[in-house]
């Protein structure tokens, strides 16, 4: 699939956003393949936003699953804060 490089960059820049805010807690993105359903990423890149398997989603992708509940993140109701995605450190 081949991109503007103004969106490539936003795939990129959605990298450094790890973990959504959802209600007082900050919660770990889905990585594009990693999610419950299987959307093809072994196949090709995600339908949406153009991610390759392993990369975060750009936030308000229409694959995105929710990484509280599951579902898709940007129709859920576990009113995900997209706008305070942050690359927090989470020490393993």
């Amino acid at each position: 699939m081949s991109v503007s490089d103004e969106w490539q960059k936003k795939i990129e820049d959605s990298q450094g956003l790890t973990h959504y805010r959802v209600a007082d807690r900050y919660v770990l993105r889905v990585k594009y393949g990693s999610e419950a359903d299987d959307w093809g990423a072994n196949d090709h890149p995600c339908f949406d936003c153009a991610a390759a398997k392993g990369q975060l989603h750009v936030p308000g992708c229409d694959g995105e699953e929710c990484p509280n509940c599951g579902g898709q993140a940007i129709s859920c109701n576990c009113e995900i804060d997209i706008d305070s995605a942050t690359g927090l450190v989470v020490e393993r």
